[in-house]
């Protein structure tokens, strides 16, 4: 299928490239078909771009928490798990929706609202941890790194 985006042009994407978040996003509960695509073609990057397939402008950039978080503690239920077609023990990916500002050492991930995707099945959800433990703004880069002033390139 074509996919027409305003910050990547026209796509071309299969069926089996999309993800559906049948409950759509927090503040976005519309989109609820996402793919993901990376974040630079040339440069491996941990990062990604989970483009909408609804809305052309949208999309968030995302990461893998546990690659700045290593500790990172998402538990599902059980009941959880249903919700994205998940067996008890099945595995998924989570991702974290990020924020990257002008100076892009003072990028932060969202570690509360984590998505975790059933990528055999296709289905994402987005679920809010009730735990304390972490931030909305939790920074991604250590802040001897944010101190230093960065240029963007």
């Amino acid at each position: 299928m074509k996919l027409e985006t305003t910050r990547f042009g026209t796509l071309d994407i299969e069926e089996k490239q999309i993800i559906e978040f049948h409950d759509g996003l927090y503040g976005f509960e519309k989109e609820n078909r996402f793919t993901f695509l990376p974040f630079n073609p040339n440069v491996e990057s941990p990062m990604e771009w989970m483009q909408s397939i609804l809305s052309p402008h949208l999309a968030f950039v995302v990461t893998d928490p546990y690659l700045y978080v290593l500790d990172y503690k998402l538990k599902l239920l059980d009941e959880d798990k249903k919700k994205v077609g998940l067996d008890s023990d099945e595995s998924f990916l989570t991702r974290s929706i990020v924020t990257i500002p002008e100076n892009y050492t003072e990028m932060t991930a969202n570690l509360v609202a984590p998505l975790v995707i059933n990528s055999k099945k296709k289905l994402g959800k987005q679920f809010v941890l009730t735990s304390m433990e972490y931030d909305t703004r939790h920074y991604l880069l250590p802040e001897e790194m944010r101190t230093t002033t960065a240029t963007p390139h």
